[in-house]
Order: structure tokens, then C-alpha cells, then sequence
């Protein structure tokens, strides 16, 4: 009987011990399982940051919609006249008579460029890496060339202007910041600058204006841009495959055909949303 309190005290120890034992590995589990789902959460949100930096450029490049935008551009242009070189083109009169004594003139390319401007607004359709821009610019295309007499002294440098509207269709391929981009181009010539007019007044009295602003022109442009956000800087070419002008001056008994076209090198600034 006297071992039997100490029986129940031995047992009773044992199963606090083991209570608190067992609590104690509870809380350890807890806590494990604790810094498991923190880390867990960690590595998830590193892996959500990448995600959605990858989805970024998807959607920018990789689209299987079509996005709209919008913007408008406008700079300065570098250009040249191709001028087809005629010899011995007489001068007339008000009459379309030649003159008295006979004068004969030769005209003659100037590799000098002259500078212009432009300014237009644009439409961009963008699907992947490719796009689709049209185009309505307003762009003044200058250029010189010389008359020469016969002699060899200069009788006239010309300093022409023309101005004229571009309608630009270009397709274009995009590279994270940069594209380029080439398509045709069809002006339609609205005036030219009386230097132009008077130097030809002198071969003939008919008005070549009326007849030569009446049709378009058509040709190519092409270039490499580059974007930073919604500003971007680009730099094109543009050529005609016909001649802007191409009209008969001197005598209507012995004409020739004077025939002009121009070409330019084009910098630009733009915004684009």
C-alpha cells in the first residue's frame, strides 16, 4: 500500500511529460510549416513579377489582335532634282516665237542639296511585330538645277520649291525599340515656287501649271525608326518613279521635253498613341 502513491505520482509525471513533449513538437511543426508558406509565398510573387514582365512583351510583340494608334510627325527634308540634261533649248517670246537673234540655253543637274520641311499625322495598325501605317503628310520637296548658255556662263540656278501632299502606305517591321519600314507613295503636286515658273517662262507661254497639278505622282518610300514610349525619331527616303515635271518648252515648231524629278532624304520627330 505505501508504493501505491508513489505508483500514481511516477504515472501522473510521466503524462504531464509527455503532454508537454508532444506540444512542444506541435509548436516546432507550426512554426516549420510557418516559414514553409512564407517562402512559398515569396518564391510565387518573384515568379508572378517575372510572369507579367514576360506577358508585357507578349502582349507587345506576340498579339493576336490588332491595335490602333495614332500620331502625327514632322521635320525637315534634304532634297535633289533629277533633271534629264537638254542642249540648245531657244528661248521665245511672248508670241512662243523664238527671240532675235536666236538664244540657246542648256540645262544641267545641280548634285546641291536644298532644304525643306513636312508635316503630316498617321494611323497605325499593329498586329505581332508587323504594322501598317497610312500616312497624309504635307511635304515641300526642293531641289536646284542650272541653266547655262551655250557659252558655258551661267544664266540661271534655279532654287524650286514644290509643294505637294503625300499620301505614304508603309509596312513595317518592329524590333523591341526599333523598325523599319518601306511602301509606296503616291504626291499630288499643289504649287510651285515662282522661281520654278519664271525660269520656264522663258521657253514657253503656255500655263504648265494647270496641266501637271492636276495628276499624281507615284513612287517609294523607305526607313528605320526608333521608339521610346509614345515619342519616336526616324529618318526616310523618298523617290518618285516618274518625273514631277515632264512638259515641252521652246518653239512649238522645234520643242523639247524639260523633265524634273525630285528625291529627298527626310528626318523626322513624331508622337505616336
Amino acid at each position: 500500500m505505501k508504493k501505491l502513491p508513489l505508483i500514481l505520482i511516477s504515472v501522473i509525471s510521466s503524462a504531464v511529460f509527455a503532454q508537454k513533449k508532444a506540444d512542444t513538437t506541435l509548436m516546432n511543426t507550426d512554426s516549420v510549416k510557418i516559414d514553409t508558406l512564407i517562402n512559398k509565398n515569396e518564391i510565387s510573387k518573384k515568379r508572378k513579377k517575372v510572369e507579367v514582365d514576360t506577358l508585357r512583351y507578349t502582349e507587345e510583340f506576340k498579339r493576336d489582335r490588332v491595335k490602333f494608334q495614332f500620331g502625327l510627325r514632322g521635320g525637315v527634308s534634304f532634297g535633289r532634282y533629277q533633271v534629264k540634261e537638254i542642249k540648245d533649248v531657244v528661248r521665245v517670246t511672248s508670241s512662243g516665237l523664238p527671240q532675235f537673234p536666236i538664244v540657246r540655253d542648256n540645262f544641267l543637274n545641280n548634285a546641291q542639296s536644298a532644304l525643306g520641311y513636312l508635316g503630316g499625322v498617321f494611323v497605325r495598325m499593329t498586329r505581332g511585330s508587323f504594322y501598317f501605317q497610312p500616312e497624309a503628310v504635307y511635304s515641300q520637296k526642293s531641289g536646284k538645277f542650272d541653266i547655262l548658255q551655250t557659252n558655258g556662263s551661267l544664266f540661271k540656278r534655279v532654287n524650286g520649291t514644290i509643294n505637294a501632299v503625300d499620301i505614304p502606305l508603309t509596312f513595317g517591321l518592329r524590333f523591341r525599340q526599333a523598325r523599319i519600314f518601306a511602301g509606296p507613295v503616291a504626291s499630288f503636286p499643289m504649287n510651285f515656287n515662282q522661281e520654278i515658273e519664271d525660269a520656264l517662262k522663258v521657253y514657253t507661254v503656255k500655263n504648265f501649271k494647270d496641266d501637271l497639278l492636276t495628276r499624281p505622282k507615284f513612287g517609294i518610300n523607305a526607313g528605320i525608326g526608333f521608339e521610346f514610349k509614345h515619342f519616336f525619331i526616324e529618318g526616310r527616303y523618298e523617290g518618285l518613279f516618274v518625273n514631277m515635271i515632264d512638259y515641252e518648252i521652246g518653239p512649238t515648231n522645234n520643242p523639247v521635253r524639260f523633265q524634273m524629278a525630285p528625291s529627298q532624304f527626310q528626318i523626322s520627330i513624331g508622337l505616336v498613341k
